[in-house]
């Protein structure tokens, strides 16, 4: 690297007295003192003093001044930052070749990253842009990023304090981050590298590597949780095995069944008293009850039912309703239906004993009742067909079960695909 070794030079520290080797002289501004640690301007003749620290920042992972080849390529490592989100602390590292410019080294998590500063900004919405024609899909949310330490040499004026707030958007194997700070909008290709490659190129302090750490959240360089490739098919897996393991539950708890059934006729516009439909028993300390009612053809009818399931040792009654209604008709839009011939009514809890079952009602016609006083006119009645039964299965807690464990898998995999 000829041309960046002619370029050097060597200034005076104002804090420490130390001498500091400018390696990219003419394009840095600012200086971090490798023996002190006090923030120099650089961009003029005469060295000032930004800010005074009594001891260098030296626990980074690469050490300044060292050189090697990545991609093909020798870079030297000029300057180095700690930085932190709400969730993980990383660092960066600034390559610089003088006849390539600037690149980034980011050591995150375990992993590390080289960056490239895009001069043609992608575009898009929030929550997907595209660079170069390729889709990058937004991960996760913004995060506030903060600069912890700085060491070597930059060529903009950064400091300890400096926050931005930072958006990672994917593709593939390759990231874009966006920086907003001060109202500077910045974007940088991220494209994964394998650490034994950085280790070869330039060495490693391994203890001063940023410790990894289990992810709790999206953090800034890695995608959010779930959202990893390999994950789906497991997330799908552990839903349908939840599914069936919770649907062989309920089926060994509801227990063994018994059933009765009868039918009774209902006048629309008249009701009838608690008419026996038979005997059922419950044998477990408590079990479902189930009560169907099948109805035969109707239109603009509703049937109100009540049930009694009385108990035989204490004559106590468990009671519930149930409805059938079934209405058509048409509009400007066309003919209509809505409604039922069919009514499931369940009792939740329902303690050891046998229970007489019982069932009343009333029917009524829609917009108004017909009279059932008229004598010229025939009664017309519903049928309604009437079964009990023990040891059934909620099965609307079993689909909402369903519904909740597949419910992130599905929107990670909608979430995916929804543009190919």
């Amino acid at each position: 690297m000829t041309a960046g070794s002619a370029g050097a030079k060597a200034v005076t520290c104002p804090a420490c007295g130390g001498t500091i080797e400018v390696r990219a002289a003419g394009f840095t501004v600012n200086l971090a003192c490798q023996h002190c640690g006090s923030l120099l301007d650089v961009s003029r003749p005469e060295v000032a003093l930004i800010r005074k620290y009594k001891r260098a920042n030296e626990n980074f992972a690469l050490e300044l001044g060292k050189r090697g080849t990545l991609f093909g390529q020798e870079w030297e490592v000029v300057g180095a930052l700690r930085r932190k989100d709400q969730i993980t602390i990383w660092q960066e590292f600034l390559l610089f070749n003088p006849y390539l410019g600037y690149r980034w080294l980011v050591a995150c998590d375990g992993e590390w990253q080289f960056g490239t500063m895009l001069a043609d900004r992608p575009q898009g919405p929030r929550d997907r842009v595209y660079w170069r024609s390729t889709p990058f899909t937004r991960m996760g949310r913004d995060q506030t990023t903060s600069t912890t330490a700085v060491a070597g040499e930059f060529y903009w004026r950064v400091k300890a304090g400096d926050t931005a707030t930072a958006t990672l958007f994917q593709s593939g194997q390759t990231m874009l981050s966006r920086e907003v700070s001060e109202g500077e909008e910045n974007w940088t290709q991220l494209v994964p590298v394998p650490e034994a490659d950085v280790e070869a190129a330039f060495g490693l302090r391994r203890r001063s590597l940023p410790r990894r750490k289990a992810a709790r959240g999206p953090m800034l360089f890695r995608p959010a949780i779930g959202m990893e490739q390999d994950d789906l098919g497991n997330m799908f897996k552990l839903a349908l095995a939840v599914s069936i393991i919770a649907a062989i539950a309920m089926a060994v708890l509801a227990g063994p069944s018994t059933r009765t059934s009868a039918m009774v006729q209902v006048a629309v516009g008249g009701q009838i008293a608690p008419v026996k439909v038979g005997t059922i028993t419950v044998r477990r300390p408590w079990q479902f009850v189930t009560i169907e009612a099948d109805t035969n053809q109707f239109e603009n009818r509703w049937v109100d039912l009540e049930y009694n399931l009385v108990d035989r040792s204490s004559e106590q009654s468990i009671d519930a309703f149930g409805l059938v209604e079934h209405y058509a008709g048409t509009d400007s839009d066309g003919a209509w239906s809505e409604g039922s011939h069919h009514g499931d009514t369940m009792f939740g809890h329902v303690p050891r004993g046998t229970y007489d079952v019982y069932v009343s009602g009333s029917a009524h016609g829609w917009p108004v009742d017909p009279g059932i006083n008229d004598a010229w006119r025939s009664v017309e009645t519903i049928n309604v067909w009437v079964e009990a039964e023990t040891g059934a299965m909620s099965w609307g807690m079993w689909w909402t079960l369903v519904i909740a464990l597949f419910a992130w898998p599905v929107t990670i995999l909608w979430w995916r695909f929804r543009d190919k």
